[in-house]
């Protein structure tokens, strides 16, 4: 091509036709631009569909961990509303001296003070304000939804190490007391297991002044517990509101 209009223009100079050459050189010119123009544009074209798919692979990554986390938060929303009720029928029987249902007083002190671990996974969402691809994120709402979303999922962990930091301190101040000692007999039974070393919540132990302690821990179990769920619940709105989302931005 670049050979066949050099002879073009070699053609127009040896017949003396300059204003020819000249209009004709500024055509080429122009042909030149415009095929430089459409091939920035092609390319523009091509790089804003190359960010579109990366954005949307991250979201995809996204949404792969908030599906995850959901199934945590939905299992802890029912093990919540089982512990609370656990605590306070535990703690019932003990204000009332009821001692036929000791297997519901061990596990309700053993479920506050023992950790909850929660697996929740953010690497999607690292990722992605990690590439900048979220400044091309051309849908404020989807944005504003994960933000949501992990503000809710800071929220469940804030709380749940709230909680467990309290239960640690009225556990060590258990043992402290020497509670432990006369309620679990691990020093002359070292082998055993736990549930087989846990002697009988008795009116002796209601007098021990660790006997409070539980009571506190019980009761903060039953009334805390049951108020966890309500911040796990908003979590799963928000994960809901953003799987749709990002289920729609993939779309387009």
């Amino acid at each position: 091509m670049i050979k066949f209009f050099r002879k073009i223009r070699q053609k127009m100079l040896t017949e003396n036709k300059f204003s020819k050459y000249f209009l004709y050189a500024i055509g080429e010119i122009i042909l030149v631009v415009i095929g430089i123009l459409i091939a920035l544009q092609v390319n523009n074209q091509n790089q804003v569909k190359n960010e579109k798919q990366a954005l949307i692979n991250y979201l995809d990554k996204i949404a792969k961990n908030v599906e995850s986390d959901l199934k945590v938060s939905e299992l802890m929303i029912k093990t919540r509303t089982e512990q609370s009720q656990l605590c306070a029928n535990a703690t019932e029987l003990i204000s009332n001296k009821k001692w036929n249902d000791q297997k519901t007083i061990t596990s309700a002190v053993f479920v506050m003070i023992i950790e909850q671990p929660l697996n929740y996974n953010r690497s999607g969402f690292e990722s992605l304000k990690n590439s900048g691809y979220l400044q091309h994120l051309d849908n404020p709402k989807v944005e504003e939804l994960i933000y949501n979303y992990y503000n809710a999922v800071d929220k469940v962990i804030f709380e749940e190490t709230s909680l467990q930091v309290w239960a640690n301190d009225l556990d060590l101040e258990l043992h402290k007391s020497g509670f432990f000692s006369e309620w679990i007999e691990l020093e002359k039974r070292p082998n055993q297991k736990l549930n087989e070393v846990v002697g009988n919540y008795t009116d002796e132990l209601c007098e021990h002044k660790g006997n409070n302690i539980v009571l506190s821990l019980l009761y903060r179990g039953f009334l805390f517990t049951a108020d966890l769920t309500s911040f796990y619940k908003e979590q799963v709105t928000f994960g809901n509101e953003l799987l749709l989302a990002i289920e729609n931005y993939d779309k387009k």
